[in-house]
């Protein structure tokens, strides 16, 4: 499938002169950290306009040290403050708006903008919201092509008539983290206490089917310290630290992280030698800055959400992996099935991997 206009025309931004461009992605952290392709691409075409990124207040931090943006737009809580928002948007005269989301709020605040050019998700009840559509899924050769968000995005930029910098790979760096890399090297330094490693745990997760039990992260940063020679700290954000907190204090040889906003955060998981936990924004951080990662996945697909190398392992319940799904209560869903031990394996490979085979391929792509 291509992108089309309600025209028939693609929207090729090759052609199109725009002076002034806003990007929508409304949430969540690790899906703006895996947008940055666009806005670099936006920018390289686009060398003199205005470009904007629009998201939640909690994630704007993921765009701080964005050069290539001219302002980031903070989404207001209530709902005629945003409609006010962009109507003052369509008064100023945006000419595109890139609506990377795809929600029925997303959709209709597009709109409200009244811009020439309205690029969203092809999502069929709010298509009308649009004057150009782009693919919900990738297809090669009349089939459905599933691949790292990351690469998706770079699809998206070829659908726009964008060039894509394809000499990045996975790792295309994380600004936000940058000005904070001498905070976390500080912080980091005094916790190796002879240890050989020092891996990052997240078991924090918005939506419960994603989860991992509580025991087992305990369980698992256990025989991390026992078996891999690592300090195991517990990174949390908002809302996690009374979980991160029991799981560290569970765990002797563990560590709770420090309060971090997302530019510390970003920082601290650069200078790991291992992610671990479940499908979340940090665990795209590591990826963007060439942490390798171990993941546990339930509901959600690690084709969409993983790299899939050799540096980038995912685990899945059987059920999820066989299409079932099931509830976290029945069993077939549930992510407790998977154990610490098989998790641990996973990790020892991929540290093995990384001892011994530094210069190893680290890009992903669709498959």
């Amino acid at each position: 499938m291509e992108a089309i206009g309600t025209n028939g025309c693609r929207p090729d931004l090759c052609a199109y002169e725009a002076r002034s461009i806003v990007i929508m992605r409304l949430k969540a952290l690790g899906d703006i950290a895996l947008s940055l392709p666009i806005v670099y691409a936006l920018r390289s075409r686009y060398p003199h306009a205005h470009i904007r990124y629009l998201c939640r207040e909690r994630y704007a931090g993921c765009l701080a040290g964005v050069r290539e943006l001219d302002e980031i737009l903070i989404l207001p809580p209530s709902a005629m403050r945003q409609a006010l928002l962009m109507l003052k948007l369509k008064r100023e005269g945006v000419d595109c708006v890139i609506d990377l989301l795809g929600s029925p709020r997303s959709g209709f605040l597009t709109f409200l903008t009244g811009a020439e050019m309205r690029i969203g998700m092809d999502t069929g009840r709010r298509n009308w919201c649009y004057t150009h559509l782009l693919p919900r899924v990738i297809m090669r050769g009349g089939e459905r092509i599933k691949c790292y968000t990351l690469e998706s995005n770079r699809e998206l930029i070829r659908l726009l008539g964008l060039e894509p910098d394809l000499t990045a790979g996975l790792e295309i760096g994380f600004p936000a983290a940058e000005r904070q890399k001498g905070w976390a090297r500080e912080y980091l330094e005094g916790l190796h206490s002879g240890r050989k490693r020092i891996i990052g745990i997240v078991p924090g997760s918005t939506y419960h089917e994603k989860s991992w039990p509580e025991g087992h992260f305990m369980e698992l940063a256990r025989l991390a310290c026992e078996r891999l020679d690592a300090v195991c700290v517990i990174l949390w954000g908002p809302g996690e630290e009374g979980l991160a907190g029991r799981i560290a204090r569970g765990a002797p040889g563990s560590v709770l992280a420090p309060p971090t906003d997302i530019g510390r955060l970003g920082a601290l998981v650069s200078m790991l030698d291992l992610v671990v936990g479940i499908d979340s924004g940090p665990k795209h951080l590591a990826v963007i800055q060439g942490v390798p990662t171990v993941t546990v996945f339930g509901p959600t697909d690690p084709r969409i959400w993983d790299p899939m190398t050799r540096r980038h392992r995912s685990i899945r319940v059987a059920a999820y992996s066989a299409g079932r799904g099931g509830s976290d209560s029945a069993g077939k869903g549930d992510l407790s099935s998977i154990s610490p031990e098989a998790v641990l394996k996973e990790m020892t490979e991929v540290l093995e991997d990384e001892a011994g085979a530094r210069g190893g391929s680290k890009k992903g792509g669709c498959a």
